[in-house]
């Protein structure tokens, strides 16, 4: 009651008759320079953001208060979907409909893409350097023994930009290989954090030493010396997108923002390393940052349909794995990498124990599976977590028992 007390106060019409709110995911560092550079345009209005996480802003337009809001920020389509599903979001003007190639199909009419980004690992390189190791730079490098206890990630279901990472993996791995990747790194974790610019402020501070995160909230942080970031080898664009909700009342301001953002000079602003972004145009050649736009933009992009289709068995799937079990991971893991270093040799059997998941491929894309975890929490859902945390369970006993048997 008191946060809906909070957010209705911060949403009250009386004392921002002349401003646009624009409700986004990302942190006020992340928009500040893209804001100061729009409140330079001639007769630009200003700028309010509410800062929230993709669920809480779902439940917050999804509720008369949300009338108060003008502008959606994201790189979540995923939240963009439930919105225009929901009625919440107006026709794109039609000066803003280009570029319309890197949004999913389905909330095209509602939706442009402003900006594009990439995944890949920050470092905090020396405190590594110090500890005498290497900076990893690949999904497979955060698997390393040497870096237990020092890794960061957040959840799917708490970060929808966490969860395009992880669907990236998915489908450029497969899900089998996918989801032992994840497993094996989960070993290393020091704790799995509530938001995805969360992990790069812990690094910062040194309370985790590297993670997988985007590319904008590493790069407004790379002018301290201790941190590096090096994009993924095969790392997907992820697009930034913006929409107008329904219920706005400053429809022609927001407009303007828009096409400001898609304009050459908002496109500019946001090519420059304030924003950590990079523009859905391209940039010149002679550009230092054009040739990782180029990577990103020849990547294959991502199936956006399966992602939303499966969405919450993915997240259900990470916190049962995972999030849930962080504590017993480590233990396990530490086990393993102690008992080969013993031994002198792998382990795969009992690494197959620790990596596997009792969703197969075909399940994964079952739409009668997906059915069970979209249609909310019911019997048949809470059933297959009954089975999911069972077989956990039994995988983690068995990894144990092989792993004494060994001493």
């Amino acid at each position: 009651m008191l946060l809906n007390l909070i957010i209705a106060l911060s949403l009250a019409p009386a004392s921002y008759a002349n401003e646009l709110v624009i409700a986004t995911t990302f942190s006020p560092e992340a928009t500040a320079h893209i804001i100061a550079q729009w409140h330079k345009q001639p007769q630009a209005v200003s700028i309010r953001t509410l800062n929230r996480t993709s669920s809480s802003l779902e439940r917050l337009l999804d509720t008369p208060m949300g009338e108060n809001i003008d502008l959606v920020l994201t790189s979540s389509p995923m939240l963009m979907q439930h919105l225009q599903d929901h009625q919440r979001l107006a026709t794109l003007p039609t000066l803003a409909v280009h570029n319309q190639q890197r949004v999913p199909e389905s909330i095209r009419s509602s939706t442009a893409a402003v900006a594009i980004s990439g995944y890949g690992i920050l470092a905090n390189s020396a405190r590594l350097k110090e500890k005498h190791l290497p900076t990893p730079v690949t999904w497979d490098g955060l698997k390393d023994a040497r870096y237990q206890g020092m890794i960061l990630m957040s959840s799917p279901s708490r970060s929808d930009t966490n969860h395009l990472m992880i669907e990236t993996l998915l489908q450029q791995r497969g899900w089998q290989q996918g989801w032992e990747t994840l497993l094996e790194i989960s070993g290393n974790l020091a704790t799995i954090s509530s938001r995805s610019f969360g992990v790069s402020n812990k690094i910062k501070t040194g309370l985790g030493l590297a993670g997988p995160i985007i590319d904008n909230y590493a790069t407004l942080l790379l002018k301290d010396p201790q941190l590096s970031f090096s994009y993924f080898p095969e790392s997907g664009a992820s697009p930034t997108f913006i929409a107008m909700t329904k219920g706005s009342s400053r429809q022609t301001d927001a407009a303007r923002f828009i096409n400001f953002l898609l304009s050459d000079s908002g496109q500019k602003a946001l090519s420059d390393t304030d924003t950590g972004k990079y523009p859905v145009s391209p940039l010149p050649v002679e550009d230092p940052r054009a040739k990782q736009q180029q990577r990103l933009l020849q990547q294959t992009p991502l199936d956006y349909r399966q992602i939303l289709q499966r969405q919450k068995l993915v997240q259900q799937l990470f916190d049962t794995a995972i999030t849930f079990r962080l504590h017993q991971l480590q233990d396990a893991w530490k086990a393993l990498h102690s008992a080969e270093a013993r031994l002198k040799r792998p382990l795969p059997e009992i690494r197959a124990l620790l990596t596997a998941v009792p969703v197969t491929p075909q399940q994964a894309v079952d739409m009668d599976y997906l059915q069970r975890f979209n249609q909310g929490p019911d019997n048949a859902m809470e059933s297959e977590l009954m089975i999911w945390q069972q077989f956990f369970q039994k995988q983690q006993h068995l990894a144990i028992q092989q792993l004494e048997s060994l001493k």
